[in-house]
C-alpha cells in the first residue's frame, strides 16, 4: 500500500537535498493535475538530477539524450504551497507533488522500483 507524507515548508531545503541525493539518475515524468479537474501528462521523460527550492520557487533539473548527446532540462514552479511525497509499496519514494497557490498539482512521477512503470 501506497502513502503520502506532507514535508513541513521549514525542512523543504534540507529535505529536498537529500531527496536529490537518493533519487538522482531515476526516470522521471511530470503529471499536471488542475485545480478543475484537467490533467496533463508530460509527453518527454527524462532522468531526475536534482530539485531545490529558492522560497517559494521550486527548480528540477533532468537529463535526458538528443540526438546522442545527453541535454538539461530544467523547470521551475513558483508559488508552491505546499511539497509531499508519496512512497511505493517497497517504501521507496515514487511521486513527489508540489501544490501551487492556485491549487494546482504538479507531480513528478517516478520509475517505480517494484514494477518498473512510471
Amino acid at each position: 500500500m501506497t502513502s503520502i507524507k506532507s514535508v513541513e515548508p521549514s525542512k523543504w531545503q534540507e529535505f529536498l537535498a537529500d531527496f536529490s541525493e537518493r533519487n538522482r539518475g531515476r526516470r522521471a515524468r511530470f503529471e499536471i493535475f488542475g485545480r478543475t479537474g484537467d490533467f496533463a501528462e508530460e509527453d518527454q521523460e527524462g532522468h531526475f538530477q536534482l530539485v531545490s527550492v529558492d522560497g517559494q520557487t521550486v527548480t528540477i533539473d533532468r537529463t535526458y539524450e538528443k540526438r546522442g548527446r545527453e541535454e538539461t532540462m530544467s523547470d521551475k514552479l513558483e508559488n508552491v504551497r505546499g511539497i509531499a511525497v508519496q512512497y511505493d509499496t517497497d517504501n521507496s519514494e515514487d511521486m513527489i507533488e508540489f501544490a501551487d497557490a492556485r491549487g494546482n498539482l504538479t507531480a513528478l512521477h517516478f520509475e517505480s522500483n517494484v514494477d518498473g512503470s512510471s
